[in-house]
Parts: C-alpha cells; structure tokens; sequence
C-alpha cells in the first residue's frame, strides 16, 4: 500500500495533535503536581511556624516559672529569717497592738526607702494611718502574730537588711505579716 500525499498529511496532522494532546496534557498534571507541592510547601511552613511559636511559648513559660520559684525561694528565705515568736510575749492585746505602732513607722521608713510619696502620705496622715494598724490589730486578736509583726519590724529595719532585699519586700509588704498569721493564728487568715 502506498500512502498518497493526502493521506500522509492526515496522518501527521493526527500525530501532530496526538502529540499537542499528550503535551497539554502533561502541562496539566505538571500544573496539578506544581500545585499539590506547593500546598504541601505552605503547609509544611505553617506546621514549622506553629511548632516554633509553641516552642518559644514553652520556653517562655519554663523561664517564667523558674523565675517565679526563685522569688518564692527568696520570699520563704524572708520568712524564715523574720518570721518568729517571742520568748516573752506582751500582757494582753492592748500592749500588743500598742508596741506594734511605736515601731511601724520605722516600718515604713526601711519598706518605703525610697519611695517619698508614699512616706510623705504616710507621715502627713500618721494619726489617721496608726489608728487603720491599731484598729487592724485589734480585729486580728492574737497576741502571738501581732509580737511577730513587731519582730519582723525590728528584723527588717536593721542594718543588716540590704536594700535590695527592702526592695524586694516593697513589691509584697504584707507579705512578712501574712506569714505571721498563718504561723500563730492560722485560723484568722
């Protein structure tokens, strides 16, 4: 059989458009492709980003809490050292409470350093701010944690006590008195 130049170029334009079918189909499975590994790319990204971002969540609140277990550390250490009884305790209540503010105002001048405001509203209004302690006192009704407080003035204003450390105790000032109750009246917290 001979091909004759007509049914030559039929048969090459069927080739030729078999073969544009088969590109173009290979352009859109390469397109598909391309576009199944980009989505996988973007989310393989995200995955990194999200991981990353718990990662430094984590880290940022491991770090958090050590710090947090270092200032309690530091607070506990206070309380040991301040927080204590008395050999011998005042008579009563009223002699309690009255030996706790003739020295709270020594209080104030070692937690308050440096903090004038405070000190000036403090001592402008004494009377007023001594009979706040006195009435607070009172309404505590324990001889024992009150006799602490005062031991913890006297701890604390001493010279020994660093500045750092009044500082420190300056961010939690009821700290030191808290601890007191809890120890010798735990059932009025």
């Amino acid at each position: 059989m001979r091909w004759s130049p007509t049914d030559l170029s039929q048969l090459a334009a069927v080739a030729l458009l078999a073969a544009a079918l088969a590109c173009d189909g290979g352009k859109a499975e390469d397109s598909n492709a391309k576009a199944e590994a980009d989505a996988k790319a973007a989310a393989d990204a995200k995955k990194a980003k999200e991981a990353e971002e718990a990662e430094a969540l984590a880290k940022g609140l491991e770090e958090r809490k050590k710090r947090e277990d270092a200032e309690k550390a530091k607070y506990d250490a206070f309380a040991a050292r301040f927080v204590k009884g008395r050999d011998k305790q005042p008579k009563d209540l009223d002699a309690a409470c009255t030996e706790l503010i003739e020295v709270y105002s020594d209080w104030v001048k070692a937690i308050y350093f440096d903090d004038d405001r405070y000190q000036l509203e403090f001592f402008d209004h004494k009377k007023e701010n001594l009979g706040k302690v006195m009435g607070n006192c009172a309404k505590l009704d324990s001889i024992e944690s009150t006799s602490c407080m005062v031991e913890v003035i006297k701890g604390v204003t001493a010279e020994d006590v660093s500045e750092e450390d009044r500082k420190m105790l300056q961010a939690k000032p009821d700290f030191l008195f808290d601890s007191c109750v809890a120890k010798f009246a735990p059932d009025k917290q």
